[in-house]
């Protein structure tokens, strides 16, 4: 709880594994918490066994589900065995690069953000704390891609005008933060997970429920006035409209809608967030970086067009991002429940080499972070900024996750 509370989790996860083994070789361990078995790694070998090649052996599990049920009830995220094989199902056919890759939809928000970072030329330059415009951008890029009206938080944030009239979205806003700390909270109470139920949360839970079931409504009235009409030839995208071809119930709508915002929104924001301070430590990499887009992109008095596949292509924006993801992973950690009695390549023995046992309900975190920083894999200079490594570095399918990996 101290770990929390000063915001070193992650520190303190390393520090465990490096007292575990003096010469810091060690990828796997078993400690108790709240009188629980927990196994921690950091091995690859083991991530892609639990994600993957042993999949059916692990699952989220009930505290996970208990946790996340209030705010996101069965939704993807919160749901194991045949519902999450649903989920999974309605919702993949939905993200293909032409309906994620709207950069126009993306442009009014970058626009949003900017006029929040209007600075007077002529004034002393200020520390601007970047992370809250980050969060207002991709709340409202991802609540117009899914629901097809924005939050408009930014624009909110910039005049009382325009706060007055997104009432109602700014307090879903708050409800909707509120809600996924409560539930932060409920996981590391482990299966005592309950006693964060209390009537306000549950009660700011109904209220995120109320704003969410108004889109929902939107999108089945569209679906039904479509049967009945002929379609025109294209459409915006809507998220939750193409969702409501899938399935008519509001209920199962409502949670995967949720849930793609739990997923969406604090991920982008959290990347945006460390990409930007890594070249703030790096000036070297920033003025190269910003040489190669005005050379690829144009400048503002002569732009050059901006897709998809031009973004894809450029090598160091890529690298760029790849080598923040590696540092940084938007979930740094992430745990399964054994459905049964199974093992785990490595880290039994006395040299932690071998497979060890797991028995059947026994939780196992896997913490990305560390094992995207492993010397062994990235070289003696894992720990560092370093984009240029991305030219040649090889790894396997498993020892880079920034976005987990397997069937999930």
């Amino acid at each position: 709880m101290w770990a929390l509370s000063n915001n070193t989790v992650l520190e303190y996860m390393r520090g465990t594994f490096d007292n575990t083994s003096a010469n810091h070789t060690v990828q796997t361990y078993e400690t108790k918490i709240l009188g629980d078995q927990v196994i921690f790694t950091s091995d690859p070998k083991n991530i892609q066994a639990m994600l993957a090649t042993q999949f059916k052996d692990f699952e989220l599990g009930q505290v996970r589900r208990g946790s996340f049920a209030p705010l996101l009830g069965h939704g993807i995220f919160s749901a194991d065995g045949e519902q999450w094989e649903r989920a999974r199902a309605i919702l993949r056919p939905q993200f293909t690069r032409d309906q994620v890759g709207d950069l126009d939809l993306e442009e009014r928000h970058v626009q949003n953000l900017l006029r929040a970072l209007t600075v007077d030329s002529g004034a002393r330059p200020e520390v601007i704390d970047l992370q809250p415009l980050f969060l207002r951008f991709s709340m409202d890029s991802a609540s117009e891609f899914l629901f097809g009206q924005s939050t408009n938080t930014q624009l909110s944030a910039l005049s009382k005008e325009a706060s007055v009239k997104n009432f109602e979205d700014t307090a879903f806003v708050e409800n909707f933060e509120a809600c996924q700390r409560r539930i932060m909270m409920a996981m590391l109470l482990n299966e005592f997970y309950g006693l964060i139920r209390t009537k306000s949360f549950v009660e700011k839970c109904r209220q995120c429920h109320g704003y969410i079931d108004k889109f929902v409504r939107q999108a089945l009235t569209r679906h039904e006035s479509r049967d009945q009409i002929q379609q025109p030839e294209k459409e915006r995208y809507i998220f939750a409209d193409r969702l409501a071809t899938e399935t008519s119930d509001p209920v199962e709508l409502r949670d995967q809608l949720l849930s793609i915002l739990v997923a969406g929104r604090d991920t982008t924001a959290s990347f945006m967030s460390f990409l930007f301070i890594m070249l703030a430590r790096h000036p070297e990499v920033y003025s190269k970086l910003r040489s190669i887009i005005l050379e690829e992109f144009g400048t503002f008095e002569s732009p050059k067009d901006i897709t998809f596949t031009r973004l894809k292509s450029c090598g160091y924006l890529q690298w760029c991002m790849n080598e923040t993801l590696r540092l940084f992973p938007p979930v740094p950690w992430n745990s399964r429940r054994s459905t049964r009695d199974t093992s785990l390549p490595s880290g039994g023995g006395e040299d932690g080499l071998s497979p060890i046992f797991v028995p059947k309900g026994t939780e196992t975190v896997y913490i990305v972070w560390l094992m995207q920083r492993q010397p062994e894999t990235w070289g003696p200079d894992a720990e560092e900024f370093r984009p240029e490594r991305w030219r040649s570095h090889k790894h396997s399918a498993f020892e880079y996750l920034p976005f987990n990996g397997g069937p999930r």
